[in-house]
């Protein structure tokens, strides 16, 4: 017997780059609140670093390129040279 809630709608190509964006916001909303805080850029890179591989830690979680450690630090480094209030 079928039901009609058991079926899903396949996921947009475009939703892999929406959640990566949103992720960067995120991040960059994170990397000020520790610019508020008083850590370093260097402790904030490592702790959004962190942070992210523990997001992607499952074994079915691939993570983007656009949340590579690089990537993070750059996120990291922008924002902490904007002095966020």
């Amino acid at each position: 017997m079928a039901f009609s809630w058991m079926n899903t709608t396949p996921p947009r190509p475009s939703a892999v780059d929406a959640r990566a964006a949103t992720a960067c916001a995120e991040l960059a909303s994170r990397a000020g609140l520790l610019y508020r805080l008083g850590y370093t850029e260097a402790d904030a890179t490592q702790r959004l670093c962190a942070t992210i591989a523990w997001e992607f830690d499952q074994p079915n979680h691939q993570r983007p390129a656009a949340l590579s450690e690089q990537a993070i630090a750059t996120i990291v480094t922008d924002t902490y040279a904007r002095k966020p209030r």
